[in-house]
């Protein structure tokens, strides 16, 4: 589903520079689930991929104890999957690749060591969850200055820009033309430069949604 305004939008995109991966499968997921373990250490930064052509991939990391520490779907402006964490502990991890429709197909699953982009742009998710809206704002920065290819960084930049906005400001906005000019304007310029870096890797869908957005934002502010 496209991006939308409302719902202040969603992740990442793959880095330029990886590292070998710990586990890496391709197959075909029928009935639309497939599982497999790879072993990890405390503090170990992974990166997992679940990426189709077929599917709208979702991901699940099991921890040693067999308890879910990590899901995701719909990563980055994309219906494939990205995990970006840090392991808690020593053990076997167990990766569940699934379907979200239930419908099965071929796939690629990757996972391996994070890049430092990676491991920038998951501290300032962590902090945008923690509302600490300032802290994630420095933190996409710091991700966007390690590789200004990343469309993930900057609608994080803008949804944590939003997040803070109606942190202060609460039920005051209403609406697009509530938000103070400078907010409006970042959000524009973030929302613009992720759009053309998903034009430029064809997801076109997703730049267009974007564009919509921005339109709405500059007659937001028209309207003042």
């Amino acid at each position: 589903m496209p991006l939308t305004l409302a719902g202040l939008l969603a992740n990442s995109t793959a880095s330029s520079a990886q590292a070998d991966p710990v586990l890496q499968e391709s197959g075909t997921i029928y009935p639309a689930q497939a599982t497999y373990t790879f072993e990890g250490t405390t503090g170990q930064a992974i990166t997992i991929t679940l990426d189709s052509e077929d599917f709208d991939p979702v991901l699940s990391l099991l921890g040693p104890g067999e308890a879910e520490i990590a899901a995701n779907d719909d990563f980055g402006g994309t219906l494939n999957s990205k995990i970006i964490l840090e392991l808690p502990e020593d053990g076997a991890y167990t990766v569940v690749a699934k379907s979200f429709s239930g419908q099965g197909g071929d796939y690629d699953l990757v996972v391996r060591a994070s890049t430092e982009f990676e491991i920038t742009y998951a501290e300032a998710e962590a902090l945008a969850l923690a509302e600490d809206y300032a802290g994630a704002i420095a933190a996409y920065t710091e991700a966007i200055d390690i590789d200004s290819d990343q469309s993930s960084a900057y609608l994080g930049r803008a949804q944590a820009t939003l997040g803070q906005v109606y942190l202060e400001q609460g039920e005051a906005i209403q609406g697009p033309e509530d938000i103070p000019l400078e907010a409006r304007e970042a959000v524009i310029a973030d929302f613009e430069q992720a759009a053309t870096l998903f034009e430029a890797s064809g997801s076109t869908d997703w730049a267009e949604s974007l564009r919509g957005q921005i339109e709405v934002l500059r007659e937001a502010g028209n309207s003042n």
